[in-house]
């Protein structure tokens, strides 16, 4: 391609299968930008950006929508070392949950879930039934002001970040006890998450109307680590289906974060109209390389990563670069943008991410 484009313009072709000046390099910060050195960290991630030459993609922008709790909701919250303890109470019950530091992971981790009863349960659906939606626009504003005034920003759907479904297995329940409860009282989990995504649709809606956006995104984390196929398509395809009847008609698109297993997944986020699929990593970390995924979604669906983490991280740049090519090489014949899959790992050097974007410019569209 001869003439030269934006960043905003290079990440639309990309995307959508259009001719590129050069493939982009996006790369993912989460995690490993603590690691950086203080001053370009304090510089900023767009500055970084243009010190490696990658080209940027804000994934999960502030999303333009807020929930806003019950008034008759507190939540109350209470530190003892690395713990976290929250409890959130209401005119119905409390829900209690603890998080703990992990300072190698720079992240917290629940090591318990707030959903562990059937009582539980109601205690969250009377949350739902009682929360509200409004727009939320000063955020977005900062944001597209900032950092996210070059490149493409793809915005936060939801308020709560990810599928009902996906939110319970997580965040409320976890994957196991969610398995004993879909046993134990299912006309009480389906009643909540049935709920939940009454709610997400309003959301979608409220999302539409502010049009700041024109592709959005969750943090899925989709993977059959976490659930089997068929439970995927029961509660979180049949979800994200009806989002992307929504924004279809006002010509936007959803993006799918999934960072996980998803040789079994790919086709059916295909079919419930997904724009494609964000952070996929091939193993170990994922469980279908970036050849076999392009062969299975074929020339009509964007693929965003490629870029293994324990291999950004371990690799020598001698070794980097070879690697990295091939990459490339699998994510061709279809809509693709180069990344390292999910979160970085802390460690990895600002020369690697400068040498992959290197190779990245020196790839022709």
């Amino acid at each position: 391609m001869g003439s030269q484009q934006s960043a905003r313009e290079r990440l639309i072709a990309a995307l959508t299968g259009r001719p590129v000046d050069y493939l982009p390099f996006s790369p993912f910060l989460a995690y490993v930008w603590e690691s950086f050195p203080k001053a370009i960290r304090d510089e900023g991630q767009l500055a970084f950006h243009h010190r490696i030459g990658a080209t940027p993609l804000w994934r999960g922008a502030p999303c333009p929508v807020r929930a806003v709790p019950p008034e008759q909701m507190t939540v109350v919250t209470r530190q003892t070392g690395s713990d976290t303890y929250v409890a959130i109470q209401t005119p119905v019950g409390t829900l209690t949950q603890r998080k703990r530091y992990s300072p190698e992971g720079n992240t917290d981790f629940l090591i318990e879930h707030p959903l562990k009863t059937a009582e539980d349960y109601k205690i969250q659906l009377w949350i739902e039934e009682h929360t509200a939606y409004e727009a939320d626009p000063a955020p977005v504003r900062e944001h597209l002001a900032s950092d996210g005034r070059e490149g493409l920003s793809i915005g936060m759907l939801l308020p709560r970040s990810k599928s009902a479904y996906q939110m319970l297995v997580e965040h409320y329940t976890g994957t196991e006890e969610l398995a004993y409860a879909m046993v134990d009282f299912p006309a009480t989990v389906e009643t909540l998450w049935q709920t939940m995504v009454a709610n997400d649709l309003s959301a979608v809606q409220l999302a539409m109307q502010t049009g700041f956006y024109t592709t959005y995104l969750t943090w899925e984390d989709s993977s059959t680590q976490n659930y089997s196929p068929d439970q995927y398509k029961r509660y979180i395809a049949s979800e994200i289906q009806q989002w992307c009847t929504l924004l279809e008609t006002n010509s936007m698109h959803y993006i799918q974060h999934a960072c996980g297993h998803l040789r079994h997944l790919l086709s059916p986020m295909k079919a419930s109209g997904v724009m494609g699929v964000e952070s996929i990593s091939p193993p170990p970390t994922g469980n279908i390389t970036l050849k076999e995924a392009r062969d299975l979604v074929g020339q009509d669906f964007a693929i965003i990563g490629g870029i293994e983490p324990t291999q950004f991280l371990t690799l020598p740049l001698e070794d980097l670069g070879p690697y990295v090519e091939q990459v490339i090489a699998d994510g061709r014949g279809g809509p693709f943008v180069l990344a390292n899959s999910d979160s970085c790992p802390p460690g990895v050097t600002v020369e690697k991410f400068k040498l992959v974007a290197d190779i990245a410019r020196a790839s022709k569209g």
